[in-house]
């Protein structure tokens, strides 16, 4: 399912085929269960509470850290400046405007210092920052970039989905805001294209690991979304 010869086949007779496409299509039905996974109706429509958004930016925000760490390997990897810039310039929205909206977050639904300095991180929680730092430490270039396709498109996709309720909670309209914005679908579009253009390139085994990368990356997020949601 994740071999160079299975892309091919799909991308037979289609007009415009896109490796990032197919990629998405072979990550069904975890990929739509976490573009439409209720946490974000709930975020959206104002059920979630003070307490439950905190809780779920707290596990969220565990992932700054080995996600930016990842970023760096990007831009470690990437074979070109221009790629540089682009990720470099995502690096410091990373580090400056969603931080920010963390450490408000944190501030104004009273997250003890404890609770953000040492969290008690969920097991998925955990998996996740592994997968991280594993592609990071170990992946290529279109490994990484893989993740950072999964990581921000399902983003973007959930955010342009949903609908705010008037009156909803101005850092709970800020998280809408960082994932649905003119620049982040820039920039989705560009992770996009960059992707597509490297996996052309990659040799059949790379392909393959590259593919099953993206689709564990998704999983992955299905898994942690399930375990953030309120009951």
């Amino acid at each position: 399912m994740t071999t160079r010869s299975d892309w091919n086949a799909w991308a037979a007779g289609r007009e415009s085929a896109r490796i990032t496409d197919w990629l998405r299509e072979i990550s069904e039905p975890d990929w739509s269960a976490t573009v439409n996974h209720p946490l974000f109706d709930a975020l959206a429509e104002g059920r979630l509470s003070g307490e439950e958004f905190a809780a779920y930016m707290v596990q969220d925000f565990g992932f700054v850290d080995p996600f930016t760490a990842l970023i760096g390997h990007a831009i470690g990897h990437a074979p070109t400046m221009d790629d540089r810039v682009v990720l470099g310039q995502f690096m410091g929205m990373l580090t400056s405007d969603e931080n920010s909206t963390f450490q408000r977050t944190f501030e104004a639904f009273d997250v003890p210092a404890a609770q953000r300095e040492a969290p008690d991180y969920l097991p998925q929680t955990l998996a996740f920052r592994e997968l991280l730092r594993d592609t990071g430490q170990g992946g290529g270039y279109a490994e990484i970039m893989a993740v950072l396709v999964v990581t921000e498109w399902i983003y973007l996709e959930w955010g342009l989905r949903v609908t705010r309720v008037d009156g909803l909670h101005p850092l709970m309209g800020e998280w809408i805001d960082l994932h649905d914005n003119p620049a982040f679908q820039d920039f989705v579009a560009w992770l996009r294209r960059r992707l597509d253009e490297e996996a052309e390139g990659l040799d059949d085994a790379a392909f393959a690991r590259m593919a099953e990368r993206f689709r564990e990356t998704v999983v992955k997020e299905r898994a942690f979304h399930n375990a953030v949601q309120p009951h």
